[in-house]
């Protein structure tokens, strides 16, 4: 009996089951907006995960039973709702949502603004702009995005960090880089490196007084924020991505034109430097070296793989990813392998009440090659004579010392100095936010920045070039940054009319430094390689230090009727880097906006979608200097065998905060629904700068930090954005930034007009920007074949060229003045084009710099061939004066070819090719069915494949006053694949 009974239940229940099969069904659809289908568009059945997208006809299809109700949902669009019925067929229009559409940029503590509301100045972009880019660090995307955000990348090791910054250099003496947040807590701009970019959700860039203030001490150089993915409440989705791609020199025009093997013998013969029969001694073997091609490999592999876990559901959202990065430097032992992970959650625990963590987790190896500035293991090794070669009879490198050129194997190098940097690098942050009443949201968020560096370096003790006699270095560092801000939120609105937002804080920021080395040498074994094993020259040093700001801070907003606004940040900060009587100091900004498009008199300008105009002024601080500049201090050293005390430095109780004034007015404008237009005009004014001024040798020291001197800097921005056709099938839109920045000091210290920074050719001249400083060369006599140099005027900061007051005696001392070339590029900008054809799409990005100088110290080596006779040059030293009457680059051979003049500033503007993105997204009606594969994108990336320059030294872009043996840029081709499952 109680087997029949299983039975009749068995067979009830697949009754059931069958019933319920019978119900599910197909449903498909075109889903659109107004005429246009909409690919991309979510479908899913409501409560659950389960859904799909529509392709780029708008057609979808999705399994679902009678009353299931199906959610649709796409970005800037109204979320709409359909219950499954009798029909097969659902077809939509959806509807624009204002409020959802209008792009959202994230400003102060992470409040999220519509642009449209924005008093302050602020640019962002988003993921889609630096996802796909074959480098490590975010910033070098960002080159040509932001008019007045000027990046550059001045290295090609794998582990750089671009240098960056905002409307100039706004300070003599202290830092210039704008503040990083994450998440609500600031960074440092090297752990960007350390970071994943396709955890990136955005990049905003908060660039006037209004959007900049209510972050006062730290927001004098610029904000940047960067805001992290989060999940979504739209279903769960695994995004798998993965690139490879190879690296190569990024402009060969310096490297290419040295002389061969005959044109460098020919050269000897003509100066008389050497005899046929030397000359054939040294072409008897038949090389013809490219050296460049020895010290820097080519195809450098680079490979990344990322996977990310998002998604969600009404109470909580989680984002988690995966990540590695590896690329290979192209000069030897230049490797940067990184592995990341990250986990957002935000949950909300009931009406009231909700809770989030991020967390980001890194760590990465680093070996840079250091064989730049004057050595001729890298940097100089173009001085190699090419009838020298590294390999053997077989073909294969020779080990050791390079036969003729006496360097060694720089592979050798590599294994013999071992160097390793491994980092591990932790961001975890966390809040909590509670909203007791409507519209009152009170939050607390800590965070905390934490790395633990560490090097290790060695000879080993099998170099040849100093047997059983190696050494062992270890350097550890730590920093602990720990961030701890309270906010309180409030807004109100009053008939829609009078709109208010509040928001007041406060902010704690703790910074805990430690650094110890040790180093031993006389190492005889490679198996023992151990500082412990190192009997000579055992040396240590430790060091620790602190720093902590404090701060409290307000912002109140007002529109009325969302057409006239207004807003106004105070701010107080205090420092632990300033006297006692001079820690705290107060900013402030205000900010009005008026949307004149709304007002009456306009809406018979159709032409003219939309015309905002923007001011603001107001004023915030830096700090960015050594953390005890104010304080006298003692060092230790050991005399005798015993510890002695010695002074340091000397201080300066009166130290107080650098204070910038910055003015921003502009217009923004929307032309035809097709075009927008943004012009801006800035001055910002420096104070009380921080500046280490020199003092007489006799106090004791040589400089003492104070608060002197006034620099302005001025300029424009304009951003012109297109979309020339943009509907499903097809989308044109090109893109241009513009930033033009006039730097003028205004005020030095001690009464000066000028002062020339010692070693570096760059000079501080009232009423002029920094300006480099040299002998200016006057050409050759083309009847002596002398090099001759102008005469400097009794104002050597002005620039003289007399023609009738030349002399061909070179002094540097005598001979300097000012060359008018200034140190800092004042156009930089950028362009470029977003186009897509169905599935097809193109991106093309370039950037410019527009006035740039550079001193190129490596001519004056390559371009010497009197100082450094026997090694081989630039060509362009073949055009050296000969005979009464030549006109040349060069003089006699009488003469030395290059001097430390003003001949080796170059113009080092550039343009190039930032980016070129070609991708193709596959039609689902070519993925399975199953709804498995949600998309596929195949794509190739790449990156710095064309240059444009004058300047004829290794690379254009390096960031500095002075370039020697640079390791140059790279230019990569990269094939990408992006997987949503």
């Amino acid at each position: 009996m109680k087997t029949k009974s299983h039975g009749i239940l068995t067979l009830f229940m697949a009754f059931l089951l069958q019933i319920s099969f019978a119900q599910e069904k197909t449903i498909s659809g075109t889903i659109k907006s107004g005429p246009d289908p909409l690919p991309g568009v979510s479908i899913t059945i409501k409560g659950t995960s389960s859904g799909v997208e529509t392709d780029f006809n708008g057609k979808y299809s999705i399994k679902a039973k009678i009353g299931d109700v199906l959610v649709f949902r796409f970005l800037g669009y109204t979320t709409t709702e359909r219950k499954v019925g009798k029909s097969n067929v659902i077809n939509l229009s959806l509807t624009e949502d204002a409020n959802v559409l209008e792009e959202v940029v994230v400003v102060g503590y992470g409040s999220k603004k519509r642009v449209s509301s924005i008093v302050g100045s602020a640019a962002a972009v988003t993921t889609e702009t630096i996802v796909n880019r074959p480098t490590a660090n975010v910033m070098d995307a960002l080159q040509g995005q932001v008019a007045g955000f000027q990046v550059y990348t001045s290295s090609g090791e794998p582990s750089a960090t671009p240098s960056f910054r905002l409307h100039g250099n706004g300070s003599l003496g202290a830092g210039s880089t704008p503040l990083i947040i994450m998440d609500g807590v600031p960074i440092r701009s090297g752990t960007l490196v350390s970071l994943n970019p396709r955890d990136f959700e955005s990049v905003t860039i908060l660039k006037d007084a209004s959007a900049t203030s209510i972050y006062g001490s730290r927001a004098a150089n610029g904000v940047v924020v960067i805001t992290t993915k989060k999940g979504s409440k739209n279903g769960n989705t695994i995004d798998i991505s993965t690139q490879y791609g190879v690296s190569n020199i990024a402009n060969t025009d310096f490297y290419e034109n040295f002389m061969n093997s005959k044109e460098l013998t020919d050269f000897w013969l003509a100066t008389g430097y050497r005899s046929q029969e030397q000359v054939d001694a040294l072409l008897a073997d038949g090389h013809d070296t490219e050296w460049y091609k020895y010290y820097y490999k080519e195809n450098a592999p680079t490979i990344q793989a990322d996977l990310a876990f998002s998604g969600g559901s009404e109470k909580s959202t989680y984002y988690v990813s995966l990540g590695l990065f590896n690329q290979e430097g192209l000069a030897y032992r230049s490797d940067y392998d990184k592995y990341t992970f990250r986990a957002n959650i935000d949950s909300k625990i009931n009406d009231w009440s909700r809770f989030g963590t991020n967390l980001s987790f890194s760590y990465d190896e680093t070996q840079t090659n250091n064989y730049g500035s004057n050595s001729t293991n890298r940097g100089l090794a173009l001085l190699a004579q090419p009838f020298y070669s590294p390999y053997d009879e077989n073909g294969d490198n020779i080990e050791g010392v390079i036969p003729g050129w006496g360097r060694y194997n720089p592979r050798y190098l590599a294994d013999n100095f071992p160097s390793v940097t491994n980092k591990v690098q932790v961001n975890p942050t966390a809040f909590i936010e509670v909203e007791p009443i409507e519209n009152l949201i009170l939050k607390t968020q800590a965070g905390i920045e934490f790395y633990d560096s560490r090097n290790s370096s060695k000879r080993l003790p099998s170099y040849i070039g100093s047997l059983a006699n190696g050494y062992s270095s270890e350097n550890f560092s730590r920093i602990i940054n720990t961030t701890v801000t309270n906010t309180l939120q409030y807004s109100y609105s009053l008939k829609d009319i009078h709109n208010f937002s509040l928001i007041a804080g406060q902010e704690t920021i703790k910074n805990d430094y430690e650094y110890f080395y040790a180093y031993s040498a006389g190492q005889n074994d490679d198996r023992l390689t151990l500082l412990s094993s190192g009997p000579n020259n055992r040396n240590v040093n430790h060091s620790e230090s602190q720093y902590i700001f404090s701060s409290y801070f307000t912002n109140l907003e007002y529109n009325y009727d969302k057409k006239y606004y207004g807003d106004i940040s105070f701010r107080r900060d205090g420092s632990s880097r300033f006297g006692k009587d001079n820690k705290y100091a107060n900013f402030w900004a205000a900010g009005v906006m008026w949307d004149i498009k709304k007002e009456d008199f306009m809406q018979d300008i159709t032409w003219l979608n939309e015309l905002k105009f923007r001011t603001s002024y107001g004023t915030s601080g830096n700090s960015n200097i050594g953390n005890y500049e104010s304080l006298a201090s003692v060092g230790t050293g050991v005399y005798e065998g015993n510890t002695g005390w010695f002074l340091t430095t000397p201080g300066n109780s009166g130290l107080t905060w650098e204070e910038q004034k910055k003015l921003t007015s502009g217009l923004t404008f929307g032309l035809f629904e097709k075009a927008t237009l943004s012009v801006e005009y800035y001055n910002r004014r420096t104070t009380s700068m921080l500046i280490d001024v020199p003092q007489p040798y006799t106090t004791g020291w040589s400089s003492i930090t104070s608060n002197v001197g006034e620099l302005e800097n001025a300029g424009v921005d304009i951003t012109l954005n297109f979309d020339i056709i943009k509907n499903s099938d097809l989308h044109i839109s090109p893109y241009v930034t513009f930033n033009y920045n006039k730097e003028k000091i205004i005020e030095l210290f001690q009464d000066r007009d000028y002062w020339i920074i010692p070693n570096t050719g760059v000079s501080w001249i009232k009423g002029q920007p920094r300006t480099f400083f040299r002998a200016i060369f006057a050409g050759i006599n083309s009847e002596t074949g002398a090099p001759e140099w102008y005469v400097p005027g009794d104002d050597i900061t002005k620039t003289t060229k007399d023609p009738n007051n030349v002399t061909s005696v070179f002094n540097a001392a005598d001979l300097q003045q000012s060359t008018g070339q200034s140190r800092y590029a004042p156009v930089n900008g950028g362009f470029g084009l977003n186009a897509g054809y169905k599935g097809f799409n193109l991106q093309v990005d370039f950037s410019f710099s527009s006035g740039k100088y550079l001193f190129n110290n490596d001519a004056y080596f390559f371009e010497n061939p009197t100082v450094f006779g026997g090694f081989n040059q630039s060509k362009d030293v073949l055009d050296y004066w000969q005979q009464p009457g030549d006109v040349t680059t060069y003089p006699s051979t009488d003469y030395q070819f290059t001097q430390f003049d003003s001949r080796l500033i170059e113009n080092a503007s550039f343009l190039r090719m930032k980016n070129i993105s070609f991708g193709y997204q596959v039609p689902t009606d070519f993925l399975p069915k199953n709804g498995f594969l949600k998309s596929l994108n195949l794509y190739i990336t790449g990156r710095n494949l064309l240059t444009f320059t004058k300047y004829t030294g290794p690379d254009p872009e390096v960031d500095s006053n002075i370039s020697l043996g640079a390791n140059p840029n790279t230019k990569q081709i990269t094939f990408g694949v992006d997987i949503k499952l």
